[in-house]
């Protein structure tokens, strides 16, 4: 009879010690944020690579239409600039919103992955509160009087103020096994 069929009969069951589930859910929170905040990272980049392309096909069709006006003059149609107005507003709301603010869609991205990870590995409710930890960034952004869309001119710190405690705790709750190895006697000096 094994050990963990005689735990079995006897009603004790080894549990992980708090540390251990807190490791846990930590590397489930850090998992989870880089990988949701990977592919958003990876879809802004698709998005601004279409965005760039669809910006110089603007700027071609821009000069094919002022071409066309000067060609036609008085018989040019109106609705060839109204169509290009409308593109260039739309690529510039496309330019504001992707690739001003990447960063902030990826540290917005990586915060649901840690949510979401957190929650999958089992977070406890009482610990629930401690997924609030970005709000501490905001408070130093508003402290020090900047932008908490572009702190410091780069949106790309939210991602770091996202991930960084993550890795942060991880470190505390997980040290390298390598680091922490109990000297056997049989080690040659």
């Amino acid at each position: 009879m094994g050990t963990a069929a005689l735990a079995d009969l006897t009603g004790t069951t080894s549990q992980p010690s708090r540390r251990a589930r807190a490791a846990k859910t930590v590397d489930g929170a850090l998992r989870g944020g880089i990988l949701v905040g990977a592919v958003a990272a990876i879809a802004w980049l698709v998005a601004s690579a279409v965005g760039s392309i669809i910006y110089l096909l603007l700027i071609i069709a821009t000069v094919l239409a002022l071409v066309y006006t000067v060609a036609r003059g008085d018989k040019a149609r109106l609705m060839v600039w109204a169509v290009v107005g409308v593109a260039w507003v739309l690529v510039l709301a496309e330019r504001w919103a992707v690739k001003d603010h990447g960063g902030l869609i990826v540290a917005a991205a990586s915060y649901v992955g840690v949510v979401l990870g957190a929650r999958k590995a089992g977070i406890a409710k009482k610990s629930l509160v401690l997924l609030l930890y970005p709000l501490i960034s905001v408070a130093i952004c508003l402290g020090a009087d900047t932008s908490v869309t572009d702190p410091w001119g780069v949106s790309w710190l939210w991602v770091a103020a996202i991930l960084g405690p993550v890795v942060g705790a991880r470190t505390l709750l997980n040290p390298s096994p390598r680091d922490h190895k109990p000297k056997s006697a049989e080690q040659p000096l």
